[in-house]
């Protein structure tokens, strides 16, 4: 039986957009943003601030010497929340239904450019934080490692006090799917832009 649900936020609770990303990243003077910027697992010093190898302002730092020209950190900030949309609220509203039966939780891998916008109020079009739909967040940059490392699952699973057999993880990244299974859960793979909602029920009706 299914208890608690896992959801992963880019590629399922938001859209993200790589390609926008990227053109906004170029605009701003990082001309070859595509070298780093992936829709799974990022690359240089953008898988670094995930990993909270470094921090937000010397990640601003580091990308102004790679551009070779002053970059503003509002332009950085708009830049990388480019890459995704605000969540709709259908799915919202199916987490919120979720919590009133089960454990909720996001585990993703990000930074805090994005999270410290997605968790301030107003991030939603209902006017609350994203933190507000989960019983807690499990973010990268915070635990100093990413999916689809196995070290993160397991100290969420170990924070969090569940059992993974009786554990959702929900994802859009094959790699971070295999590396959830590893580690006991049971897994979904959900895609970028698709309403997964259908699926998640018949999973959780049939356990």
């Amino acid at each position: 039986m299914i208890k608690n649900i896992i959801f992963d936020m880019g590629g399922v609770i938001v859209d993200v957009h790589r390609d926008r990303a990227i053109r906004n990243f170029k605009a701003i003077g990082v001309d070859d943003a595509e070298n780093f910027i992936d829709a799974y697992h990022h690359k240089g010093i953008f898988i670094d601030i995930e990993n909270g190898d470094i921090d937000a302002g010397e990640f601003c730092r580091l990308l102004c010497k790679h551009a070779g020209k002053k970059i503003s950190r509002e332009g950085i900030e708009n830049a990388w929340k480019s890459i995704i949309d605000l969540p709709p609220e259908y799915k919202l509203e199916y987490i919120q239904e979720l919590r009133k039966t089960h454990r909720v939780f996001l585990l993703t891998n990000n930074n805090p450019f994005i999270m410290d916008w997605a968790c301030a109020p107003g991030f939603t079009q209902s006017g609350n934080a994203l933190s507000d739909y989960f019983d807690k967040l499990y973010i990268s940059y915070k635990m100093k490692c990413t999916k689809p490392g196995l070290k993160i699952y397991n100290m969420m699973i170990e924070d969090a006090g569940i059992n993974p057999a009786e554990s959702l993880f929900i994802d859009d990244s094959e790699q971070n799917i295999k590396a959830g299974k590893e580690c006991g859960l049971q897994v979904y793979l959900a895609k970028n832009g698709t309403d997964w909602r259908e699926d998640v029920s018949l999973m959780l009706r049939t356990q």
